[in-house]
């Protein structure tokens, strides 16, 4: 009689076990650990009032941090996202004070942004310009250029009539308008990605660039998609970030922030940056990480300094983090186009 032997089971090393674990799981635990330091030390943490105003600060960056993981899922990366996003922002609040209607201020921005998004892909895509380079190029470009071209002054304040106005105010439920909108992005964006050809195509592309061309996949089309879903995201967030802060700055120290915020949530949320491997569950588990930590940082008084030296290193350590976990192979190496 023949005596059936079970397979031997690989021995993984602690790295690929670790690699296995859904990473929005591990981070939504530390963000668990994280709000209990902040219950246990930081007086006003747990009130409504500080709660609303952390989810509602955090559903900019949310949105921002959606279109930069679908550009990253592709094997890219989007610096041209905080510049879009405020710099449409401000030309907005400047067109809509001089007198032209808000719906086609709106039109007209997000029609920029389009073509920002636009212009990205096919740099990126067809002539083959290091996304890194490129994007941060139109980045600066964008918001420079509404700075020198359409505005003769910065317009900080946004009307109490605008329609934009009502992403920051009022609920749904009890759960603050903006958060409402931000979650939608999440849905609409994981919809995208787990249930259509499309969004399967550009993880495909991201995890094996050279295979997925080599199928037959539209990578170029693709790769211009994102950018340009990315683009229109980013207008998104700058009215929201408008909505929840009654303002807009489009200055270098107001580009920074945003862009390095949103980054540090794609890497935290375990989004890897050689492309293909990520969740959005992990991108929303790292909106509510980095939204708690900036929190606490500020309730805590922190100096603004010090504040930058914590993100810089929490960014450091899950860019480690992501280089441990997914080693770049001599072939992924060849194929990126950072």
């Amino acid at each position: 009689m023949a005596v059936a032997t079970a397979e031997a089971k690989p021995d993984l090393s602690p790295r690929d076990r670790f690699a296995r674990v859904e990473q929005g799981y591990l981070v939504l635990a530390l963000t668990v650990l994280l709000c209990l330091a902040g219950v246990l030390t930081t007086d006003g943490f747990l009130t409504g009032g500080n709660l609303g105003n952390l989810l509602r600060l955090s559903a900019a960056f949310g949105i921002l941090a959606v279109g930069e993981t679908l550009v990253i899922l592709g094997k890219g990366i989007d610096l041209s996202v905080a510049g879009v996003a405020l710099g449409c922002a401000q030309a907005t609040l400047a067109f809509m004070a001089d007198g032209m209607p808000e719906g086609a201020a709106i039109a007209l921005l997000t029609g920029l942004a389009l073509a920002v998004g636009l212009l990205n892909g096919i740099l990126v895509a067809y002539l083959e310009v290091p996304a890194l380079f490129a994007t941060l190029a139109t980045g600066l470009l964008t918001i420079g250029g509404i700075d020198m071209l359409l505005l003769d002054q910065n317009f900080y304040s946004l009307p109490d009539s605008a329609a934009i106005s009502r992403l920051g105010d009022g609920s749904v439920l009890g759960v603050p308008r903006a958060v409402v909108v931000a979650g939608a992005v999440f849905l609409l964006a994981w919809l995208f990605v787990s249930r259509t050809s499309a969004g399967r195509l550009i993880r495909a592309m991201g995890d094996n660039f050279a295979t997925a061309r080599s199928s037959g996949a539209p990578v170029r089309p693709l790769r211009v998609l994102g950018y340009v879903v990315s683009a229109v995201l980013a207008v998104l967030a700058g009215y929201t970030t408008v909505a929840v802060q009654g303002s807009a700055q489009t200055t270098v120290t107001s580009f920074d922030p945003l862009l390095f915020t949103a980054l540090t949530v794609v890497v935290i949320g375990g989004v890897s940056l050689s492309g293909g491997r990520g969740t959005l569950l992990g991108v929303l588990a790292g909106v509510l990480f980095v939204g708690v930590l900036n929190n606490l940082l500020i309730l805590r008084g922190l100096s603004a300094p010090l504040q930058d030296l914590v993100r810089g290193g929490v960014l450091v350590a899950a860019i480690a983090l992501d280089a441990w976990l997914h080693p770049r192979d001599e072939e992924t190496a060849r194929t990126d186009e950072l």
